[in-house]
């Protein structure tokens, strides 16, 4: 009887059951397509937000790039407008005088790598010029028009950007007033061509623009959209421009742009038609203001290669969601059998799961609060790594640019070679561009080791072997700059210590030695060691310009600095200061008598 009653239950359940799934599987499916619908735009978002993320470490290392072109020349104008010949010119004007002028301004434009430089008189007429000797010399030229002369003629520095009149090329102006006798008798400018860093920043996938305040592209990757407004400009602004002669006889069109979505966090998508009306680009853009020259720098990626990414993605998770309906189904069939045991188990997980939760963020708390100031540090030093891959940015790109042209010409030769049946040849193009690889993949572990962050584990470091790390990292600095770097310390020593903060510490000295033999003559860096029975010292020395004394007794103070507003936030010698402590360590400087300074290093030796 017993045994007939449960048979008359289990029947009972049957059907019951075949109704659920018949109710859920509809259920279920409807949630998988929506999920996945909604999947869709939410995939879609996430690529963009990454595509986002890339784009704006793009946009800022090339604004570093930007402000660290104009941050170069920017002091010129100041510097050679206290110089006599020019203020000897603007006293008596004889053709002497005027002569040696202007072989003093060819000079400042060769030393600098500036465009042009040239004086004027209070009228606004120019005296002297470094392209004197040249068919489109300004000597003779009046710029009285021009903001830069107008603002600097009364006392007050000035930057503009302009097309110039005279030779047509884009470029940026810093000028600065000429004092004779407590009184503004001329103005000095100095002219940098920025199509220069136009061309550095080509052929890398993405577009960046730079337009001015009233929205004119001035700069670009895309040649094609020079001169044209990301805005619409009024009739009597655009009057106004053209008067100033800012973009000499260019008309100023408007960039046709449609479908702009606001992505939140500075992004946003847009479209561009080219000019026939029947083709848009979309592309993702994220801008950035750069507020002391005027200008906003946008950079525009291409949004192809995420339709290409979202198909993957999809694909996916269609597999997924099919998975999912077989596994529900094989669960509906047994569910009765399983239910409570499911439910017993997911209490007791979930009870477990609970209270592993609790103790786990106990730890937590605790190793936080212990980790706080470590972590500060090490966010600290990884910063300052971080900036001064920015600054050597130029150089990197230099460094990579050439094997990459290199690499695209074999290839093409290879291919040509292959259709000609030149086998031989082709082999010997494909092992050049093996090595070219090689060399690049070298550039880049070097980068790579330099940016991780240091783990604070310690091992056995070869002192010449990071030395020679650190240096590599310059290269493209130190040829073109042409500064001679001695190394001389014997390779079979070696020290326990952190490999990477160590690193840290030579780079943040190499840095500070080349800028501050810009200006000198003999450009010469030793570095060399001395051992003790305690402790090995590694020198660093320069020939620069020395440090002052006063400036020594606070130099490893944080946010301490010589340099100009932009340059530096006097961190650098602190961060050094501070690993050497961490090391175990200590550091010291001091002038050579010859000129120069010197570094010295000490580690604990065992």
């Amino acid at each position: 009887m017993q045994a007939s009653a449960a048979n008359k239950k289990s029947m009972s359940e049957q059907p019951t059951s075949r109704i659920t799934q018949l109710i859920l599987l509809p259920i279920v499916t409807a949630i998988l397509i929506g999920g996945l619908v909604l999947g869709f735009y939410a995939i879609n978002h996430q690529a963009l937000l990454e595509l986002g993320d890339e784009s704006k470490n793009r946009l800022t290392l090339f604004v570093s790039n930007l402000n660290g072109s104009l941050a170069r020349h920017e002091y010129l104008p100041r510097l050679i407008s206290l110089n006599s010949k020019l203020l000897n010119t603007l006293s008596y004007r004889d053709p002497v005088r005027v002569n040696v002028a202007n072989q003093f301004l060819q000079s400042v434009v060769t030393a600098t790598g500036a465009s042009d430089a040239y004086l004027m008189d209070a009228d606004g007429s120019t005296l002297a010029a470094s392209n004197w000797q040249k068919a489109h010399s300004f000597v003779g030229k009046n710029f009285s028009f021009r903001p830069y002369f107008t603002m600097a003629i009364k006392g007050q520095p000035a930057r503009y950007f302009a097309l110039g009149t005279t030779s047509l090329q884009r470029g940026y102006y810093f000028s600065h007033p000429v004092n004779l006798h407590n009184e503004v008798a001329g103005v000095v400018v100095v002219k940098i061509n920025l199509a220069e860093i136009e061309a550095a920043w080509t052929d890398r996938g993405y577009h960046f623009l730079v337009t001015d305040e009233d929205g004119i592209i001035f700069l670009s990757t895309k040649p094609e959209w020079t001169y044209k407004s990301l805005a619409e400009i009024s009739p009597q602004r655009t009057l106004e421009i053209v008067k100033s002669r800012r973009y000499s006889d260019h008309k100023i069109e408007h960039l046709r742009v449609r479908n702009i979505t606001a992505l939140g966090n500075n992004l946003r998508l847009l479209g561009l038609i080219d000019k026939t009306g029947n083709t848009e680009s979309e592309y993702l853009q994220v801008s950035r203001e750069m507020k002391q020259a005027g200008w906003t720098v946008h950079l525009l990626s291409d949004t192809t290669s995420i339709h290409e990414t979202l198909i993957l993605r999809l694909t996916l998770a269609g597999f997924a969601a099919l998975s999912v309906l077989l596994l529900i189904s094989l669960y509906l069939v047994n569910r009765q059998r399983r239910l409570a045991l499911q439910q017993s188990t997911l209490l007791l997980e979930k009870r477990v799961h609970k209270r592993t939760e609790e103790l786990r963020n106990e730890i937590e708390e605790r190793k936080k609060a212990e980790q706080t100031l470590r972590d500060t540090q090490s966010e600290l030093i990884q910063a300052a790594k971080l900036a001064g891959l920015g600054q050597m940015s130029a150089g990197i790109s230099h460094e990579l640019n050439q094997p990459l042209t290199a690499i695209r010409n074999y290839s093409q030769n290879t291919q040509h070679m292959l259709e000609r049946q030149q086998i031989e040849a082709a082999c010997s193009n494909l092992i050049e561009i093996e090595t070219l690889t090689k060399y690049m993949a070298g550039i880049i572990s070097q980068l790579r080791g330099f940016s991780r962050k240091s783990t604070g584990e310690q091992s056995l470091v070869s002192i010449k072997q990071s030395a020679e790390q650190a240096i590599s990292l310059f290269r493209a600095e130190v040829d073109k700059s042409k500064i001679q770097i001695n190394l001389d310390i014997d390779p079979e020593i070696t020290v326990t210590t952190d490999p990477l903060l160590l690193n840290q510490v030579l780079v943040n000295l190499l840095s500070n030695s080349i800028q501050a033999m810009q200006q000198c003559d003999t450009r010469r860096i030793d570095v060399n060691m001395k051992q003790s029975d305690s402790d090995i010292c590694i020198r660093l020395s320069d020939t620069g310009t020395g440090i002052s004394d006063k400036v020594i007794e606070n130099i490893f103070d944080p946010f301490f600095t010589t340099k100009e507003v932009g340059l530096g936030l006097g961190l650098g010698l602190s961060i050094c200061y501070r690993i050497m402590q961490s090391l175990g360590g200590r550091i010291g400087v001091a002038n050579i008598t010859s000129g120069g300074a010197c570094f010295e290093l000490y580690l604990p030796y065992e």
